[in-house]
């Protein structure tokens, strides 16, 4: 018989390849909150404002995987951090308190987090061993990671995923990169020289595979890959691909703090991660170079 997968999150873009990925090995549930998808067979209901979960998603779970979160990108009002909060923190607490309440005991607990824990304005290399940022971000990621490992208190392995950049060409960061360079405009949003991490979803749903099937895989995890780049060669290597001859135009940065805010600083970050504990697993990337994804 089959194992059992419970994935939270439903309609996310990760949600989807993970499931797809690990659909012939193991019967997959999925916790939604739109009432409408519900079948009550492999999609069930749950509302974290009302504590609830369909006790049947949980039944005879062997592993979670938890990936709910409302989008980090959204305007930062004082009430959409609290959504943001909530749908990550309490959702997982609440994970935890209905499996505890059904006596459920699931063997993996896995849960999406961020390269944020290091903060806004980190600079440098980061290891999983730094220390947390002292930003509003840093502190969600901590509170994040700190509800997952409650899953530790039912003898259950927990993996933490700091994600880096998550990239896909279905994925609108991406997308709409490759769109505007098709019109022959390349937009640099930060500065040409500033760098950053990434990694593709396929990659990270890999990760999650061999999370659940290999025991070695415990604690947090920065997911990125060893080919960090810059701006400005993220943006010549779609026009080498696309369009030669698109122009460059870097975006003023009082219009990006216009437009976005606070939430500027989320895509201004200048800081890599290292991947040292990730290689220490033996895991083989799919896409290594960022021309591999394009």
């Amino acid at each position: 018989m089959k194992e059992i997968i419970l994935i939270t999150g439903a309609s996310g873009s990760l949600a989807k390849v993970v499931k797809q990925k690990l659909s012939s090995k193991y019967q997959i549930r999925l916790l939604t909150t739109n009432k409408k998808l519900v079948n009550k067979k492999s999609i069930f209901y749950w509302d974290v404002n009302k504590k609830y979960i369909d006790k049947n998603a949980l039944h005879k779970c062997s592993h979670i995987i938890h990936l709910a979160g409302y989008p980090i990108l959204n305007k930062w009002s004082k009430k959409n951090k609290k959504i943001i909060f909530k749908s990550r923190i309490e959702t997982s607490e609440l994970l935890y308190k209905k499996c505890k309440e059904h006596n459920i005991k699931p063997k993996t607990f896995i849960s999406a987090s961020a390269i944020g824990y290091y903060g806004l304005n980190a600079i440098g290399h980061k290891s999983e061993k730094e220390k947390k940022g002292n930003d509003w971000v840093a502190e969600l990621v901590e509170s994040w990671e700190n509800s997952a490992n409650n899953f530790k208190k039912l003898d259950c392995r927990v993996v933490n995923m700091r994600i880096s950049l998550l990239i896909s060409k279905k994925m609108a960061f991406l997308k709409y990169n490759i769109l505007s360079v098709k019109f022959g405009i390349g937009l640099i949003t930060g500065w040409k020289n500033r760098i950053f991490s990434w990694i593709h979803i396929d990659d990270v749903a890999k990760f999650i595979q061999n999370s659940i099937e290999k025991n070695k895989y415990s604690g947090v995890y920065n997911l990125a890959t060893e080919n960090n780049i810059t701006e400005l060669e993220f943006i010549n290597i779609l026009r080498k691909k696309y369009c030669s001859f698109a122009f460059i135009i870097s975006v003023p940065k009082s219009l990006i703090k216009l437009v976005l805010g606070e939430r500027r600083k989320i895509i201004n970050t200048n800081y890599t991660v290292s991947v040292k504990k990730l290689k220490e697993t033996n895991f083989e990337w799919t896409y290594k170079k960022f021309d591999e994804v394009v």
